[in-house]
């Protein structure tokens, strides 16, 4: 049986209370629509361009969002990327909605999720790795880390697993839960490719499924990648290159004061943004905290394609859902129906026969939208959004 060994320093205690005091602020804020759809916009993009950027994807900012609004299966390796890691937070959000233990097909569903899509069918979850896979430094060709053998990883994958969903994990801190996890899970490093984003997507999901969502606005993985060498550093903890000679059992203490302080960080950095954009003024009508998590998600690809300036943004078709969720296009042709019949979307007729093929945003979401694109673009401009 996995048993993490760490110590509750006086710095994690702190961060600890500092990651609580941002929350109940955030989860309780009254917000416009708009700026909450902003907001979540901001987490998703920021999330999918630090968490790639950190495996060395070259996009930037505008590349990452055009990648985006974009939503096609054709382009190059990098924009692939960013899509992947986009519809794997998507799936995130969808299995902290619905609860459940995080068990080893999650981690392998997400995993195939996020690595790069090539010609022909592929499995609905990767496999573990089945040979030696050392992380070598690109530019010295040193081996930086030699983890464990194949034939040792699904033993230490059900370990994991198990402890995660012990008694004693669950009286654990959330924050605390989700370092380790990700220290553990990149320890094993169970995948050829991958590991980095699906390590930090599932301290996301960790997070989220315990109730540290902050309403979809709540992202970390800037901070990681603004200092790159540190959260390499804090990785390492100075510990032996091979898994057996000390890695397979740390102190997770230095770990764990560098996750729950950059936590912190984010988590107060996100309570001065939606503390400044907070409005006591009457809110507007429109209920965007009361659509379901597909149609929030819906929203915030359009907005992507709206800043994007893609043609015709708010047109959505039955591939594209299919893309989005990784469905059948029976099952998008479905959602596409019950969409229009709560008036979400209107269908659109164009030249002869019955079958609509296009869809568009109501008038009230459309609006919420314009809205919203407004205030980015001013505040992306250095303006004082009002």
């Amino acid at each position: 049986m996995f048993t993490p060994r760490f110590t509750y320093t006086n710095n994690i205690v702190k961060n600890l209370a500092a990651i609580e005091a941002a929350k109940s602020v955030v989860d309780v804020l009254p917000l416009p629509p708009d700026t909450t759809l902003r907001l979540r916009h901001e987490a998703l993009q920021r999330s999918t361009l630090s968490s790639t950027q950190i495996e060395g994807n070259p996009l930037d900012e505008v590349a990452v969002q055009r990648a985006i609004a974009q939503g096609e299966r054709r382009g190059t390796q990098a924009e692939q990327e960013v899509r992947n890691y986009w519809r794997a937070l998507d799936r995130v959000e969808e299995f902290a909605e619905v609860g459940g233990p995080l068990d080893e097909a999650f981690i392998q569903e997400l995993h195939r999720i996020v690595i790069v899509r090539s010609r022909g069918r592929r499995g609905s979850k990767s496999q573990y790795r089945i040979r030696e896979c050392p992380v070598v430094d690109t530019m010295t060709r040193r081996i930086d880390y030699a983890p464990p053998a194949p034939e040792d990883i699904p033993k230490l994958m059900s370990e994991l697993v198990k402890w995660l969903n012990s008694t004693a994990a669950s009286e654990m801190p959330a924050p605390v839960r989700a370092g380790i996890l990700t220290h553990r899970f990149l320890s094993i490093h169970p995948f050829d490719d991958g590991n980095g984003r699906t390590g930090r997507l599932l301290a996301t999901t960790e997070l989220w499924k315990s109730g540290y969502r902050m309403r979809g606005f709540f992202s970390f993985e800037e901070y990681f990648n603004a200092e790159r060498d540190r959260y390499y550093r804090n990785l390492q903890m100075d510990l032996p290159v091979n898994f057996y000679e000390g890695r397979h059992d740390p102190d997770h203490t230095p770990w764990l004061n560098y996750f729950v302080e950059t936590l912190a960080r984010a988590a107060h950095d996100l309570q001065i943004r939606a503390t400044q954009l907070y409005e006591a003024r009457d809110l507007p009508s429109v209920p965007w905290d009361r659509l379901p998590r597909r149609n929030q998600q819906i929203l915030t690809r359009m907005l992507a394609r709206v800043l994007s300036e893609v043609p015709e943004p708010l047109l959505i078709r039955p591939s594209e859902v299919e893309e989005w969720f990784g469905v059948s296009d029976r099952t998008a042709r479905e959602w596409l129906s019950e969409w229009t019949d709560e008036a979400f979307l209107v269908a659109v007729l164009r030249g002869t026969g019955s079958r609509v093929r296009e869809y568009k945003l109501s008038p009230i979401w459309a609006d919420l939208l314009k809205i919203a694109e407004v205030a980015q673009r001013n505040n992306g401009s250095g303006e004082e959004v009002k």
